[in-house]
């Protein structure tokens, strides 16, 4: 029996429109006045084709398996046999709950989300209105049907399950968070990237080379003021955001090395940002880059796809 999710509540469907827009508007950006920036464009249009394609369209009870299918995609099975419990939340964003490595918005929120009541739950939703926790031993899953009451009938006549206590929000009792010093790094990352900055700029001609080809070589030319904004935008909007994920993922779990690993992935992406901008002022001094550009970048994403699994499986085991 198949079930389609629940319609996007208007809070994803507002994330959707402006985060689609703002991200096609900064790759444009990036684009046209950023130093290679068509990495950057890339990245920023894989990010709204991937969470589409990622985001979950229906669920299905088929031969003793509960599937959650994608639009594209790998599905998740649990077994029926497998399934323990449920509850039924009316309203999921009532809880304390944070993304540790999940999509909170953009056509949905699936993926491990953290919460201070039911633990870190992988959640498969189109809307946090009506959401059905089940618990298996596979994990932890939150669905939102377009039809809950008829789904949850369901379950409880195909899987045998009822609504326990075993899955009621526990009590939150004080707690030990992460500590805030290991927001040093990236502070003390972004000052030293804007010291280097403005001692880099006295020293650039007028005109610079703004922007590069795959191969490395420039092909736009611009005011050297675009060497300041490269460097400080960029910069700007990483420190806000690893600040903000530490600060919102450290009260909705108690394990410290979700909060601290998210500043190390944080830290290593400014550090990349400010290579960067300082390759910029390299090879406008020195006609040369300070490593071929395409090696750079294939070493970056190699290191960020590290640093990325390793902490997926922190959060998987922390479920």
């Amino acid at each position: 029996m198949e079930f389609k999710t629940a319609r996007l509540d208007h809070t994803a469907t507002f994330v959707s429109a402006i985060a689609s827009a703002l991200l096609v508007g900064i790759s444009i950006f990036f684009l046209i006045m950023i130093p290679s920036g068509w990495v950057f464009s890339i990245l920023m249009m894989l990010i709204i084709v991937c969470c589409y394609a990622l985001s979950p369209k229906r669920y299905v009870f088929k031969e003793r398996q509960f599937i959650i299918e994608k639009v594209i995609g790998r599905k998740i099975t649990v077994p029926i046999d497998e399934i323990e419990a449920y509850a039924c939340v009316s309203n999921f964003a009532r809880l304390k709950v944070a993304r540790t490595f999940g999509n909170g918005g953009l056509f949905g929120y699936y993926g491990m989300f953290s919460t201070a009541e039911y633990g870190t739950i992988n959640c498969q939703l189109t809307n946090l209105r009506n959401v059905l926790i089940i618990k298996s031993k596979r994990g932890v899953f939150a669905v939102s049907p377009a039809e809950p009451d008829l789904f949850e009938q369901h379950l409880k006549t195909t899987a045998g399950v009822v609504e326990t206590e075993e899955l009621k929000p526990r009590v939150i009792e004080k707690r030990e968070y992460a500590s805030a010093l290991i927001l040093i790094i990236p502070i003390c990352l972004f000052f030293i990237n804007m010291t280097t900055l403005f001692l880099t700029y006295a020293q650039l001609p007028d005109r610079i080379a703004v922007h590069f080809d795959f191969q490395g070589y420039p092909d736009r030319w611009g005011p050297k003021i675009s060497y300041l904004i490269s460097g400080i935008m960029p910069a700007s909007i990483l420190l806000a955001i690893g600040i903000a994920a530490f600060l919102i993922v450290r009260r909705t779990t108690t394990n410290r090395i979700l909060p601290n690993f998210l500043i190390i992935i944080v830290a290593f992406i400014q550090l990349f940002v400010a290579y960067l901008t300082f390759d910029t002022y390299w090879i406008n001094k020195h006609n040369t880059h300070l490593m071929p550009l395409a090696y750079s970048i294939t070493l970056f994403v190699i290191v960020l796809i590290g640093l990325l699994s390793y902490y997926y499986k922190v959060v998987k085991k922390s479920a």
